[in-house]
């Protein structure tokens, strides 16, 4: 498993052994220090590789949505006690469960963090954000849950559908006021359209609009897209 920082090549390395097994990905054969013996090794090293390349968490969860039941979940979670963070794949397991309908894949995943607990709080992107920057600030504030409940911070979705570059990713009560807060000091007045693009239309009209209401924003118009809102004078 990676004990230190993965160089470009190694990561090349790995989008190559990704594509072997069937993942979206493309990569080269480069030399690497690692000599996984079977697929479920090379998903453990992906998953702890991912907090250096958020592409990653794309490949890896967009692969377990279309090939979870290619994948032995005892022999996986033999290589826990190896990786240097096995909440990754809780991470990608919170990401896949929003993409797939199917019980048994629902309790592969929940085979597969049984046990597990959050980590301190921390970002889960290495060297991804500038310390005090706004991408920073936009990750401790606006975090997706599916980072949360494992303890890191990022607000990166992934696609979890390569052909119609379908994304995933829940932001929260919390996340929702403070995306709410950001864009009403960007601009004095907002629409419902404003709030859903900024929430990358996640959630349903209504519950924005409940969302709205319940920040005590003020209408402005009457009806259809000509309503505006903003804060109480």
């Amino acid at each position: 498993m990676p004990k230190t920082p993965p160089t470009t090549g190694h990561l090349s390395r790995l989008y190559f052994e990704l594509a072997q097994i069937g993942a979206n990905s493309a990569g080269e054969k480069l030399p690497w220090n690692f000599d996984p013996s079977c697929k479920e090794e090379l998903l453990a090293i992906a998953c702890d590789m991912s907090r250096y390349d958020p592409r990653l968490v794309d490949i890896v969860v967009e692969y377990f949505v279309r090939s979870w039941e290619d994948t032995n979940p005892a022999a996986l979670r033999r290589y826990y006690k190896e990786m240097d963070c096995p909440q990754t794949v809780a991470v990608i397991m919170e990401f896949f469960v929003t993409a797939v309908t199917d019980n048994e894949a629902v309790y592969f995943a929940q085979y597969l963090t049984l046990g597990l607990t959050s980590v301190p709080t921390q970002f889960y992107f290495h060297d991804l954000y500038a310390i005090g920057g706004k991408l920073a600030k936009r990750a401790s504030e606006e975090g997706l849950y599916e980072y949360k409940k494992w303890g890191f911070l990022a607000c990166e979705r992934p696609v979890v559908n390569a052909q119609n570059k379908e994304a995933s990713g829940t932001f929260d009560n919390i996340a929702r006021r403070n995306i709410l807060n950001r864009i009403l000091t960007e601009k004095s007045e907002i629409s419902l359209n404003d709030y859903l693009s900024a929430l990358k239309f996640s959630i349903s009209r209504q519950q924005a609009l409940l969302d709205i209401k319940a920040a005590g924003l003020t209408k402005k118009g009457d009806a259809g897209r000509s309503v505006k809102w903003k804060l109480a004078a």
